[in-house]
């Protein structure tokens, strides 16, 4: 095991005080009138589930006040629907977006330029998975000939592309399914969101498997499966620390090589001064400021938590143990720490951070211009 500390669901506020002072950098020098007014967001849709605007709210908030600045968040229905905001920028616009790796090598440097790549609790890399169900019958990939598999699309890297990378490298004919087409040896029900791939897998009898990042998949899977099995994910990921710690159980099936996690990028047409201090108080932020205040997150999420729990939230000293929750508590809870904004630092990056996702595509005979 390694000796690298995992921050749990329960520590990760503690991780987070013990990882710099809150604040901002001080800039040097004041910004104008001129560069005040609003900046688009646009949004990845990780997970359907996540009110994506909610979870980001830190970030903005920090800029907003820094800059004196409107963030406005544009949430966007698919992958390509934000590589094709980004696109359509020009002169005079005003674009950051939160986007899938595949955006990198897919809009290139002429369009977009990356500010840095997200890092979640010290891990800059991830991964994508395979699951099934305990009592599927499953028991390896290449078992699959013939199923029905659920994921996103192949512009999400981690759970489209890796996962179908997965199952092309274990023997089965993906066919043109990576172009929206059909496998030829299983079923694929594509364009779901990581949460709703691994959903489906569990409420839908005639889903047998689900490609998902491990941020959705882990939780569901005993740590006994990863440990000495996948060793690359049980070394570098944060999830780890939570595997197994959701119902019901799943099987862990594959895991992809590391993915670079997924950049913050800024339409190259954007030139202003302030585009380059945002970029560079962006990188600078420590852990900690990227954390909800837990009372604000519960008011805007209308949950019903225990007063005293947030308070140890807050203060670093939360164990849940502490605390009998009842059912409808613990649903809440769960809502809470899906909104916690899932990286813990930005950290400098460039376009060719990102060549292994060009391999995948390379690997899967498709390029970025036929992703839908």
């Amino acid at each position: 095991m390694s000796d690298r500390s995992r921050p749990s669901a329960d520590t990760r506020r503690s991780f987070l005080t013990k990882t710099g002072a809150v604040g901002a950098v001080a800039l040097a020098g004041c910004l104008g009138d001129d560069d005040d007014g609003a900046i688009t967001w646009v949004m990845n849709p990780a997970e359907d589930t996540i009110d994506i605007e909610v979870q980001y709210q830190p970030l903005f908030e920090l800029i907003e006040d820094e800059f004196d600045v409107e963030i406005e968040g544009l949430p966007t229905q698919s992958y390509s629907g934000t590589s094709e905001e980004l696109n359509r920028a020009g002169d005079g616009d005003r674009i950051i977006a939160d986007t899938s790796p595949g955006a990198v090598p897919d809009l290139g440097p002429e369009e977009i330029d990356v500010v840095g790549m997200r890092e979640a609790f010290g891990a800059e890399l991830y991964f994508g998975t395979l699951v099934t169900t305990p009592d599927s019958g499953i028991n390896e990939v290449s078992d699959l000939e013939g199923e029905t598999v659920a994921m996103a699309d192949v512009g999400s890297v981690s759970g489209g592309m890796a996962p179908m990378w997965m199952l092309q490298d274990k023997g089965l004919d993906i066919g043109n399914a990576p172009e929206g087409g059909s496998a030829e040896d299983f079923d694929l029900r594509s364009g779901v969101a990581h949460d709703l791939a691994v959903e489906e897998l569990i409420e839908d009898d005639t889903v047998v498997a689900a490609g998902a990042g491990e941020f959705a998949s882990i939780p569901h899977v005993p740590v006994d499966q990863i440990e000495g099995e996948y060793e690359d994910l049980y070394e570098t990921s944060p999830e780890v620390d939570i595997a197994g710690s959701r119902d019901p159980e799943l099987k862990l099936l594959d895991v992809s090589p590391a993915i670079p996690r997924a950049p913050i990028v800024i339409n190259t047409a954007w030139e202003e001064d302030i585009r380059f201090d945002i970029e560079e108080f962006m990188r600078d932020l420590s852990a900690e400021d990227f954390q909800h205040d837990p009372f604000t997150l519960a008011d805007e999420l209308d949950l019903s938590l225990p007063e005293g729990l947030l308070e140890d939230y807050a203060d670093g000293e939360l164990d849940t143990d502490d605390y009998d929750l009842s059912e409808d508590q613990e649903d809440d809870w769960e809502d809470f720490n899906d909104h916690e904004l899932w990286f813990s630092g930005i950290v400098e990056a460039t376009h060719e951070d990102y060549d292994p996702v060009n391999d995948f595509a390379e690997d899967l005979g498709i390029g970025f211009d036929e992703i839908e």
